[in-house]
């Protein structure tokens, strides 16, 4: 009998065997014969005795077989940008919030720019919006700096005796911040749809409920085309005060608004470095940045055409405390009433 016909047809599933593996077991299988001296089966052994030794052999080749076929490799499962981001959202519909009377987001809104001089520079401002009881809203916008980002900017601006370069803190001491927008827009999220901030928190956590119910304020007299408006009004929720809950499922409304996709492979220039819900505004890139641990907004980022990131706004602090904004000195129309 052929032994290596018999492990075929025991094991069906092994890989085949190569040359040195088959003769490495027909060693062992002979080796294994001499143990039992040809003399005891020739003297009255019944037939049953060679088969067992057959089925021994049998035994001791398959355990070799399966000894030095290599086992193969298990391939890790791919996790899709999109389950990434499923993920991210129910880690934040599922966290406590802060308790407290006044909302507050700080925002560093970066922007690379010649600016009218012979070398890039980067200016650099923080946003201040924050909403109270009583209807109160607070918002101002603080320049920061503005420097060349580049080596070779930074020396093109040393051969021009380093002249201080604005906006910047300092450049206007007689308006050292500004109010950063209409106060009484603060809770616009699209045109025609301005809730207040108890509507804004009772707006519903599950995307399609949400949809529905921000569709209920679309109108198109007022309005542009209605997928545009929507996505419009989901990417100003997620930046909002609006509860967890209402937020994650703002993300997967926007993952699934047209010509929106989402990448796990940003270019991380500004320190924003997650998930995003990249879409098209002409020939623009906007990325919206989410952790993807947590699934909090980190904030946005617009690339060149080339991938090349030039402008971001940077969430530094978000929540709720009982902490009063107080806008800085001689800030005009930095407080208002909703």
């Amino acid at each position: 009998m052929n032994e290596f016909q018999v492990i075929d047809s025991v094991m069906p599933d092994v890989p085949p065997s190569s040359a040195d593996q088959l003769a490495t077991a027909r060693e062992r299988v002979f080796a294994a014969r001499q143990v039992f001296p040809v003399s005891m089966v020739r003297a009255g052994r019944r037939s049953w005795t060679g088969m067992a030794l057959v089925a021994a052999a049998v035994v001791l080749i398959v355990g070799v077989v399966v000894a030095l076929v290599p086992r193969p490799a298990v391939e890790p499962v791919a996790v899709t940008p999109m389950q990434k981001l499923e993920a991210a959202a129910a880690n934040l519909a599922a966290t406590p919030e802060a308790k407290g009377r006044f909302w507050r987001r700080d925002t560093e809104h970066v922007m690379r720019t010649k600016n009218g001089y012979s070398y890039k520079v980067e200016e650099r401002a923080m946003e201040v919006l924050a909403f109270g009881p009583n209807r109160e809203v607070y918002g101002w916008q603080e320049p920061i700096s503005s420097k060349p980002y580049t080596a070779e900017g930074l020396k093109a601006w040393r051969r021009d005796g380093s002249p201080k370069l604005c906006p910047a803190r300092g450049c206007d001491k007689n308006m050292p911040a500004h109010s950063s927008a209409d106060l009484d827009v603060g809770l616009e999220l699209a045109d025609g749809l301005k809730p207040t901030l108890t509507e804004l928190r009772s707006l519903p956590k599950e995307p399609a409920a949400l949809r529905a119910r921000l569709l209920e304020s679309y109108n198109p007299q007022v309005a542009a085309e209605r997928e545009p408006w929507l996505a419009e009004a989901a990417s100003q929720l997620i930046n909002s005060p609006a509860t967890p809950g209402t937020r994650a499922a703002a993300y997967l409304l926007l993952a699934n608004a047209p010509g929106t996709k989402v990448v796990d492979d940003i270019p991380g220039t500004f320190g924003l470095d997650g998930l995003a819900l990249q879409y098209k505004a002409g020939q623009i890139v906007g990325q919206i940045v989410i952790d993807r641990r947590t699934g909090q907004f980190l904030g946005r980022q617009w690339l060149t055409p080339n991938g090349v990131a030039w402008s971001a706004e940077i969430v530094r602090k978000v929540g709720w405390s009982d902490v009063r904004p107080v806008p800085p000195a001689k800030c005009v129309r930095c407080t208002a009433r909703l």
